[in-house]
């Protein structure tokens, strides 16, 4: 009995790992690179904004500013998407690059996703399909934030 039991376990195993499937997030299909167009907007109160929003988000998600240059209208920063919960067992963090390119009227941000870790394991980990979608589909939400965050900027 013990033994059908363990086998019946390990087939259950092996069914579920190949279920989890590596998803590859730096695929090209996933979006990763958007322009916002603000044509009232100047690009030094752009740039405030943007770096008003990466120090605001640092209560929902972790963020490290890597690289801030004002005159060229740089940012650099990495941005790790906190407890995505795909399953019953654990929650996902997405780590990714964000690269902001600001100028006057327009800012242009690209991502690009690097991992995705578990919340228990903090190391790289598969994911299936629809759990994938769902980890980077939070990205998009990121974004929008930023571009609400940019409208609604008290200092335009």
């Amino acid at each position: 009995m013990q033994t059908t039991v363990r086998t019946a376990l390990v087939l259950c195993l092996g069914i579920l790992l190949a279920g989890c499937a590596s998803l590859d997030v730096t695929s090209p299909q996933y979006e990763r690179s958007k322009t916002y167009d603000f044509t009232d907007k100047e690009k030094d109160k752009l740039y405030v904004a943007i770096n008003d929003w990466l120090s605001q988000s640092s209560n929902t998600q972790e963020v490290d500013v890597e690289f801030t240059d004002k005159e060229a209208g740089k940012i650099s920063a990495k941005i790790i998407n906190r407890g995505v919960s795909c399953g019953p067992l654990e929650d996902f963090y997405l780590t990714a690059d964000w690269t902001f390119d600001v100028k006057d009227g327009a800012y242009r941000v690209r991502v690009d996703p690097l991992h995705v870790d578990t919340n228990a394991r903090r190391k790289t980990t598969s994911l299936n399909e629809k759990c994938g979608r769902k980890v980077l589909r939070e990205v998009t939400r990121t974004m929008r934030g930023l571009e609400t965050h940019i409208v609604n900027y008290e200092s335009f």
